[in-house]
C-alpha cells in the first residue's frame, strides 16, 4: 500500500478527525479509511469526467459541415481572422487603429 503526505487546513483536518472517528470508531486507521474512501470517490468521478470529455480522434470529422453555410473561401477566412486578431492585440496595447 502506498503512502502520501498531504497538507490540509486546520479546520478540515479537525473535521476529518472528528467525522472519521465518529464513522469508523477510534481505530488507529480511521483517518486512513476515511481518506481512502474520499480519494477513491474523487478519482472515480474525475475519471468519468475526463473520459467523457476526450477530444475527438479526428478533429476534421468533428467539425465536418459546420462551415457549409459560409460563402467565403478558406483564404478569405484566414485574412479576416488575421484582421480580428491584430485589432484585438492592438486594444491590449492601447494603440489606436
Amino acid at each position: 500500500m502506498g503512502e502520501l503526505k498531504v497538507r490540509l487546513p486546520n479546520n478540515i483536518e479537525n473535521q476529518l478527525k472528528s467525522i472519521a472517528t465518529g464513522c469508523f470508531g477510534s481505530k488507529a486507521d480511521a483517518i486512513d479509511i476515511a481518506v481512502s474512501k474520499a480519494v477513491d470517490e474523487w478519482v472515480r468521478k474525475t475519471q468519468k469526467i475526463l473520459v467523457s470529455h476526450q477530444p475527438p480522434k479526428d478533429p476534421v470529422e468533428a467539425i465536418w459541415c459546420m462551415l457549409s453555410d459560409v460563402k467565403k473561401s478558406g483564404v478569405e477566412l484566414q485574412h479576416e481572422a488575421k484582421k480580428i486578431r491584430s485589432s484585438r492585440a492592438m486594444k491590449y496595447r492601447n494603440v489606436p487603429d
